[in-house]
């Protein structure tokens, strides 16, 4: 992967840095682009309220999802979607476009598989020229948001399953895995809404983390021995520290079941936050009072470094280092690119 040799203004060389794998999943290589994409996103979103709702996956359809992972992730994103689009739609409640960014995560803190989608949404919406506010201080009703969520999901699946375009385990029938569609349709599906937030920077900060970086970071593993591996995580039910011991096969399992498709985005801008509703957003901004979108300069790996307190400076001068030289290293030397 190479690197970049380092130097102060004054020419000192100060070692090496090792290029990152870049890898989405990755626990050590995401920071700065998770910083970036925080900033991009807090500087298009609204100055309003913002709700944050999840969206979660039935346990017993997780077979499916193993089977038919990147039409089941599509899906989940679409329902989700289309349910929130329909809603703000629907003069009953809205009536405007609304703004909303979905971000897919896949694990609980126990790394367990839990696929689900937060949702950041706006609190109105823009119709024509003027800003549009709810009749009613929840936007949309959970359990509405459920039952459409609930049949888009479903629907779809059945589809697949009708035109054998669905994978399921060889165990099954068809006809078992219909009862069991039909079996969903008829319980009450996870949608857990919070409070209002006064903004939507919190929670675009919050999504940030779901980005990059995969899983599990480096300070959570605890003990690795010939056999097995030990992990902490901040329980949700206790919320206290807790640890889980398990086989290297079973823990890399867990793990590899959370990294990202490739060439698949986690996070969707829908509504106004879409990225081709520039215009639209504009004109939202325009009716509370911000201005229009401006360009957002990408945060360097020095100005991230300054924020949090540790920029590198040299050894010999105490100057600032500023030059990165790349490099190759090929066969134990050094070689200059």
């Amino acid at each position: 992967m190479g690197g970049h040799a380092l130097y102060c203004g004054n020419g000192h060389f100060n070692g090496y840095w090792y290029n990152s794998c870049g890898h989405r999943s990755c626990p050590q290589c995401g920071a700065l682009k998770r910083e970036q994409w925080q900033r991009k996103v807090e500087g298009f979103i609204l100055d309003c309220p913002h709700h944050h709702w999840v969206f979660t996956l039935p346990h017993a359809l997780h077979v499916l999802w193993c089977y038919n992972r990147e039409q089941c992730q599509q899906l989940l994103f679409k329902s989700v979607r289309e349910t929130i689009q329909q809603l703000s739609a629907d003069s009953q409640y809205l009536g405007a476009r609304s703004g909303c960014i979905l971000a897919l995560h896949t694990w609980t803190r126990n790394l367990s598989f839990h696929p689900h989608i937060h949702c950041l949404v706006t609190h109105g919406g823009q119709r024509e020229t003027e800003w549009v506010k709810p009749k009613k201080d929840i936007l949309f009703p959970a359990k509405v948001m459920m039952k459409l969520f609930r049949g888009k999901y479903l629907s779809v699946l059945r589809g697949l399953l009708v035109d054998g375009e669905l994978s399921y385990p060889p165990e099954l029938s068809k006809a078992q895995v219909a009862s069991l569609l039909n079996q969903w349709g008829r319980e009450d599906w996870v949608v857990h809404c919070t409070r209002q937030y006064s903004h939507g920077h919190g929670v675009a900060k919050y999504l940030a983390r779901y980005i990059r970086g995969g899983a599990i970071k480096n300070t959570q593993l605890r003990h690795v021995s010939d056999t097995e591996v030990r992990y902490s995580y901040k329980s949700h039910q206790t919320q206290r520290t807790e640890s889980m011991t398990m086989s290297h096969n079973d823990f890399m399992a867990r793990i590899v079941s959370h990294v990202a498709l490739p060439r698949k985005q986690q996070y969707h801008f829908v509504g106004l936050y879409h990225n081709r509703s520039r215009e639209r957003l504009n004109k939202a901004r325009l009716s509370l009072g911000q201005a229009e979108v401006g360009e957002v300069k990408a945060v360097s790996w020095r100005e991230f470094m300054v924020a949090k307190g540790d920029a590198p400076c040299c050894e010999a001068c105490g100057e600032q280092i500023t030059i990165l030289k790349r490099v190759k290293f090929i066969g134990g030397d050094v070689k200059f690119c």
